[in-house]
């Protein structure tokens, strides 16, 4: 692993999916220029709004019911006669609301526990606002923490809650079984009129594409405000309510989710609270003006607790922080709608890169994930320790997330990868195949590819492969043989934007747009379409992929080859045969349970997955009576080089 500077933050890159080392945290964040928040009051064409009674707000934790509707904490509240506003800055002497408000001026009245309030009649959505505090540190403006739509100068706009219409109110999510996850990184996704930087219309535009695949969860990564370039990563969070202004607007974030919904697909949202911007121009900075040895209110005093190598890490036992993470969890699945999470970095807001407690940490998480669950919604986390808890119910001591990344990548990349097939380690396949989470399969997130991977001077699978060509028939093979595993083994699989048509460009902090596939990665696409129709048993007759059970009956260390059987309810098996190596079998025996017949549903053999490919077997193969591999049957396969094989009873 290395260190790598950019601007104020210090972003530690890994690369790609190297199997000698998991990560403990990989991030990109581009660069973080920030914005500049202005030390005085006062701008252009605003008005400053100081008098008035208030109402709203509120501090202390988030305990007590789960709200059907979304009901922050702080920030602005819109009533019919005009809005309530209200903040917490418990070192501000005296507070200023400042905006676009047709009211006369009205301070802030203090509320008790460092919180101010005011009402500001006739205020209405579309007003923009920002505070204005007496402090420690003079007068100095800032930006509220619970802006839901920022401008380019810092203030924040007044939103309508319920102004946008949904075509899609009522969502069925898929379980986790059926979850087929795609990483999408908004701003090089897809772009608009000749634009290099993505947007959330250009993202929904496309969605079709990915539902046309079989896609029913998209991730987002990072898409609240950020620090950086317009299309950075997103790992620098300075805002947890706003969108990236690059990207679009509140409104459009809600369209590309309500029309995910309409096409079948979930949305989750990439969340990080472990660590915040490096940019000490970002909004929470020493946000009422003490700051005298360390970030602000928000944030960790000196001691073990105060830095990671990407910023400061927000003070979780203070109620007012969790507060606020707690509201962008309801926030997100209440009012923009959205389906779950990924939680970036939980060894660093548990531990300290996994090690020893984080005050708070796990209180936080488990509180988080009790909301999620209580709103029908899926956790789950970017860990990389290979830690049970993580997935452990709460009540039995665990944190009570779904799902785990898992270490799957660098184990099957390290395979994959070898030049000399007979340095392949079918244990280490074995291994894969079986793995869990106190005997969970379901509990993994799975992939070969991911933006880290891809990222932190990594390459796309194919490349690490073959670098000099990854179109190569050896590439697109064992790239698919990646594929096969990802998609037939337990646990949820993940596929990185663009891995699906053997997209062979790489990911740098500021990302170019994704591009377009080639013929050939249009002819891998159907492989994964086909794959992904039989994992989500979209045929019906595919269940066994969605069954906890599996059986790894056939181990060929010297002909490298691996044979497993998937299964859940009787009569659903699924077989799935991998050759690791460039030998070809007109004949190659495998033990079955019975005769059959045994149909094949996917050969990457086959012409359609690539004009260069032989011919491979297909339609029906029937067993005959003889024991192989401690079953009665013995089914004779023909087998290629670098082949994947997914047979149904």
């Amino acid at each position: 692993m290395r260190a790598v500077g950019f601007g104020l933050a210090l972003v530690v890159g890994l690369a790609g999916c190297d199997p000698s080392e998991l990560p403990s945290k990989t991030s990109g964040t581009g660069g973080e220029s920030g914005t500049t928040l202005p030390s005085t009051s006062g701008s252009g064409g605003i008005t400053a709004v100081t008098g008035g009674g208030g109402a709203g707000g509120g501090g202390g934790g988030s305990g007590g019911a789960i709200p059907n509707a979304f009901e922050p904490h702080f920030g602005p509240v819109v009533e019919t006669e005009g809005v309530h506003f209200s903040v917490w800055a418990p070192n501000a002497s005296a507070a200023t609301l400042e905006g676009t408000f047709p009211s006369s001026q009205v301070v802030m009245d203090a509320a008790g526990g460092g919180v101010w309030k005011v009402f500001v009649p006739g205020a209405t959505p579309g007003n923009k606002y920002r505070f204005v505090f007496d402090s420690p540190s003079g007068t100095i403006t800032r930006t509220d923490p619970y802006c839901r739509q920022l401008d380019a100068d810092s203030y924040c706009f007044v939103v309508d809650p319920n102004a946008y219409t949904w075509k899609v109110p009522n969502f069925t999510r898929p379980g986790r079984a059926e979850s087929i996850v795609y990483e999408m990184h908004v701003g090089s996704f897809a772009a608009e009129g000749g634009a290099t930087t993505g947007t959330f219309n250009a993202a929904r535009a496309r969605l079709a594409e990915l539902s046309e695949l079989g896609i029913n969860v998209v991730e987002l990564m990072p898409v609240t405000s950020f620090g950086g370039k317009p299309n950075g990563w997103g790992y620098n969070p300075e805002l947890y309510f706003a969108p990236k202004t690059s990207y679009g607007t509140r409104e459009d974030l809600m369209a590309l989710v309500d029309e995910a919904h309409s096409l079948g697909m979930a949305v989750w949202l990439d969340l990080v609270v472990n660590h915040y911007t490096g940019s000490k121009q970002a909004p929470l900075y020493c946000f009422d003006g003490l700051c005298t040895d360390n970030s602000g209110v928000h944030f960790f005093g000196p001691g073990d607790y105060q830095w990671t190598p990407w910023g400061p890490r927000l003070s979780y036992p203070t109620p007012e922080v969790t507060t606020m993470i707690h509201d962008a969890v309801d926030f997100w699945l209440l009012d923009m709608k959205g389906d779950g999470f990924r939680w970036d970095s939980t060894s660093n807001i548990r531990g300290v890169d996994g090690q020893g407690t984080t005050p708070g940490g796990k209180e936080l998480l488990v509180d988080a994930n009790l909301r999620t669950h209580a709103l029908g919604a899926i956790s789950t986390a970017e860990d990389l320790k290979g830690w049970d808890k993580l997935t452990i119910k709460a009540g039995d001591g665990g944190f009570g997330f779904d799902a785990q990344w898992d270490g799957f990548c660098w184990d099957v990349t390290g395979v994959l990868q070898v030049f000399d097939d007979n340095a392949r380690d079918m244990g280490v396949i074995e291994k894969v195949l079986k793995g869990n989470y106190a005997g969970d399969g379901f509990a993994r997130v799975l992939f070969t590819e991911s933006h880290d991977t891809v990222g932190n001077d990594g390459a796309r699978l194919p490349v690490k492969i073959d670098g000099v060509n990854p179109e190569s028939v050896a590439a697109r093979k064992r790239s698919m043989l990646g594929a096969a595993l990802l998609l037939t083994s337990p646990g949820v699989p993940m596929l990185f934007m663009g891995q699906e048509f053997l997209a062979t460009s790489g990911f740098t902090p500021a990302p170019d747009l994704l591009p377009s596939p080639t013929a050939k990665g249009l002819e891998v696409r159907e492989f994964y379409k086909d794959l992904i129709g039989l994992r989500r048993n979209l045929t019906g007759d595919s269940q066994g992929l969605l069954g906890t059970g599996i059986d790894v009956f056939h181990r060929n260390d010297t002909a490298k080859v691996v044979a497993y059987r998937r299964h859940g309810n009787p009569g659903q098996d699924v077989i799935v045969v991998l050759n690791f190596k460039n030998k070809a079998y007109t004949q190659y025996d495998i033990g079955v349970s019975d005769s059959g017949p045994w149909k094949v549903r996917v050969n990457t053999d086959w012409a359609k997955y690539g004009a260069d490919f032989p011919v491979g077997q297909s339609g029906e193969i029937s067993a005959f009576s003889a024991p192989k591999d401690g079953k009665p049957f013995t089914l004779p396969l023909k087998l290629g080089a670098y082949a994947a094989m997914v047979l149904t009873h």
